[in-house]
């Protein structure tokens, strides 16, 4: 059982070697883009049905799942989603299923809003606000399941675009430590933005826009040695600066989790350290993939 308020890492995405079907997805952008890590590689569904707009992605081996994640789609503020976890590559042993839940969780906080806007209990967003918020739907199991095909089905049949479009799915195993990161974490956006200089008597500033990526960076300073070779150390090993990681601060869904959980890389790794007795620590930076 995930804790809230403790800081989730969740690596490798399991996606990188499974095969997807399902669905009626375009023959130029087909379900197997979402096997691209590129997340501007889009996968399109050919229309609205519910039967068009499902995966069922199968792992080469038996594998821990215990987060399935959505990246870079196109889905409303009324869609929902629902996962289910297999033990058999046939996909005829069930081991878990949620219930349908929405794709959008409430995004603000009831301070954000007037007293009088329609979503004042709710904290949901209008579609109109969408491109205000990364895409990015998260659903963390109970508890891990070792399977070997995880089905996504998208109910979102009111899609003005007259499809679906995802870029990305993440289907990894997640770690909690045994102890928080260290207060101290750091919060924040790197925001690439490029500006050209005009030679007239103002200097006149052209601004080519990029767009914010969230950032992190903390500290785990009491790991046992498993942990850290195992998992802080191996993290480094296994992803590189390359690779995904989801980050989250809880998996309930709440307008401050949905802030802080984001599909990412490592910016920098740093060596895992020995203080003291039984205790090792390791620092860890990480920037938003979007």
């Amino acid at each position: 059982m995930l804790e809230d308020g403790k800081v989730i890492l969740c690596w490798p995405n399991h996606v990188n070697k499974a095969t997807v079907g399902g669905g009626n997805w375009e023959d130029e952008l087909p379900a197997s883009k979402l096997l691209d890590p590129t997340l501007a590689e889009q996968a399109r569904s050919k229309n609205l049905d519910l039967s068009s707009t499902q995966l069922l992605f199968t792992l080469p081996r038996f594998r821990p799942i215990g987060v399935v994640a959505m990246a870079a789609h196109n889905l409303t503020a009324v869609a929902r989603w629902r996962v289910t976890v297999y033990f058999d590559a046939a996909a005829t042993e069930q081991l878990w299923q949620s219930d349908w839940v929405r794709v959008w969780p409430a995004v603000y906080a009831t301070s954000e809003l007037e007293w009088e806007y329609d979503n004042y209990w709710g904290g949901e967003f209008d579609d109109a606000d969408r491109e205000s918020f990364t895409p990015l739907a998260t659903l963390f199991l109970p508890s891990p399941q070792i399977g070997q095909a995880v089905r996504i089905e998208i109910d979102d049949t009111s899609n003005g675009a007259g499809y679906v479009s995802l870029g990305r799915v993440f289907i990894s195993r997640v770690w909690q430590p045994t102890y928080n990161m260290s207060y101290g974490v750091q919060w924040g956006y790197d925001i690439d933005t490029q500006f050209e200089t005009a030679g007239d008597a103002n200097r006149t500033e052209y601004a080519d826009p990029a767009t914010p990526k969230r950032t992190v960076s903390f500290a785990l300073e009491h790991l046992d040695r498993e942990e850290g070779f195992r998992k802080a150390l191996a993290a480094q090993r296994e992803i590189g600066l390359h690779g995904e990681i989801l980050y989250a601060q809880e998996p309930q869904a709440s307008p401050e989790s949905f802030a802080t959980t984001f599909i990412a890389r490592q910016v920098s790794v740093s060596p895992l350290s020995h203080p003291y007795f039984g205790t090792y620590a390791n620092s860890i930076a990480l920037r938003e993939i979007l």
